[in-house]
């Protein structure tokens, strides 16, 4: 899923005075989901380091007993609930890193291009910035229920190998591929079609010239 921003490129007009044109409109799109699976990969190593840390450092004490019993069980609700809390934070983290808001605001500034209502450079960028974070976050939610589906499934009763092959990580790489492939097949359809009105158009042009000569 993803947001489009209205773009709007100025067109140059006669006597190199810049006008903005609704025909030179496009979008950004801005993915809901831009951080990918990265999160919930950082977040597991977040969990496991701690408790397996504990468990070879020989450590002793009713705190550390507590520590590694709780967080220790995948199934258990402090466990799962630490585990949300990290990848929405690794959310938001990789998405900052992923989507460069300033170098996307110098770019359209430089080409031209300006947000509706929005003035270009910083004030684009700041805008943007306050896109993303409102829809990062019910992607990051997401992400996190998706990361501990398999945990849920399990405490229903659900088999422990369907729940980790059909939840967490496996479907959201499973979608991903699903996704991308979709978009290549119509990439595809799309080109061969901008290549079969191409041809059209060239016998069109022979036919007309042979035509008059």
């Amino acid at each position: 899923a993803v947001r489009q921003i209205p773009v709007q490129y100025a067109k140059q007009a006669a006597g190199g005075r810049a006008v903005s044109t609704q025909s030179a409109r496009q979008y950004l799109p801005l993915k809901v989901n831009a951080a990918g699976v990265m999160p919930i990969i950082f977040a597991q190593a977040i969990m496991f380091i701690p408790i397996t840390v504990l468990q070879y450092s020989g450590a002793e004490g009713d705190s550390v007993s507590w520590l590694i019993t709780v967080f220790g069980n995948i199934q258990g609700l402090w466990y799962n609930l630490a585990f949300a809390v990290l990848i929405i934070v690794f959310t938001y983290f990789y998405t900052a890193i992923q989507v460069n808001t300033n170098s996307i605001a110098d770019d359209l500034k430089r080409n031209g291009g300006f947000v509706p209502g929005i003035k270009p450079g910083a004030p684009t960028a700041e805008f943007l910035d306050t896109v993303l974070s409102r829809i990062t976050f019910p992607g990051s939610l997401l992400l996190a229920l998706v990361a501990i589906l398999p945990a849920v499934a399990m405490t229903v009763g659900l088999n422990t190998q369907w729940a980790y092959f059909y939840g967490g990580t496996s479907l959201l790489i499973t979608v991903g591929v699903i996704l991308d492939t979709l978009q290549q097949i119509e990439s595809y359809l799309l080109n061969r079609h901008y290549d079969g009105l191409m041809k059209t158009g060239k016998l069109r042009g022979r036919n007309t010239q042979s035509t008059f000569s």
